[in-house]
């Protein structure tokens, strides 16, 4: 326990508190819904205190990777509490909120961060993953990087097989002609 929640390699399940009343100040949040906001502060908080760990795809749009499941799993268990966390009593958020579940994978490394939170926002509970739990199982979400890297690798590769072939053929074509035309 302690003051730091866990980001465990591959899938992790987190229950996070959202005030229903989100501030508007931040015009980089003017006209996104409740659920991308959560996707984003989600991904913020790992991209910027969980060292080691990558949760983000750098080409998808912020948030992309981090997917709200409709209810806590009840197959996992709990390994850590905003309770355990030294102050706890100063965890709050501003106003009335909802409990929300959500869920990403981690590619990198495990890794601990400071206890997420913020005025809007409060880490609930941290779920210890399980093989067996369909929620922690099964394999890493695709990522546009991957995705788009692959097909372009494979569009180069056969761009140039066929050009070798059309630069075989022409080489062919000018030592025939090389050979006819001294006749």
């Amino acid at each position: 326990m302690g003051d730091f929640a866990t980001v465990f390699p591959g899938w992790n399940v987190w229950t996070v508190y959202q005030v229903k009343d989100l501030s508007d100040t931040n015009p980089l949040f003017w006209g996104l819904d409740r659920e991308r906001r959560l996707r984003i502060w989600v991904e913020d908080k790992l991209r910027l205190g969980a060292a080691g760990a990558v949760v983000a795809d750098p080409v998808d749009l912020k948030g992309g990777q981090i997917e709200i499941l409709p209810s806590p799993p009840t197959d996992l268990s709990v390994i850590e509490r905003k309770e355990g966390v030294g102050g706890a009593s100063a965890l709050i958020v501003d106003g009335p909120a909802d409990l929300r579940t959500v869920r990403f994978f981690n590619r990198g490394a495990p890794s601990k961060l400071v206890w997420p939170h913020d005025d809007e926002y409060l880490l609930n509970e941290v779920f210890q993953p399980s093989p067996k739990a369909q929620s922690t199982s099964g394999p890493a979400p695709t990522t546009i990087t991957n995705t788009v890297g692959s097909g372009v690798a494979g569009a180069a590769s056969g761009f140039i097989w066929k050009s070798g072939l059309a630069v075989a053929a022409a080489a062919a074509l000018a030592l025939y002609i090389a050979r006819n035309s001294r006749r």
